[in-house]
């Protein structure tokens, strides 16, 4: 069984590779979790709260400033954006 079954949604939030899944980046990573998600449907939740999460849709989460800078930090590392 896939080691990212016991994942929590923070684990999702610091995973570079969902990351590029979640915000519809096109790489191979994208496809791994696209692959991934068919076959193991039990973390279908966790993820999509995780995408709603990055995607700014989720309004309930919240997390503090100092790990907001390294998730943002993390992305634009993920997309090779300087910050």
């Amino acid at each position: 069984m896939n080691s990212k079954i016991n994942y929590k949604v923070e684990d999702f939030l610091r995973d570079d590779e969902f990351i590029c899944y979640a915000l519809n980046i096109p790489s191979e990573a994208y496809l791994k979790w696209e692959s991934l998600l068919r076959e193991c449907s039990a973390l279908t939740n966790k993820t999509e709260k995780a995408k709603a999460i990055l995607t700014g849709e989720d309004m309930v989460y919240t997390i503090e400033p100092e790990e907001s800078n390294e998730l943002k930090k993390s992305i634009f590392a993920s997309l090779s954006i300087e910050c």
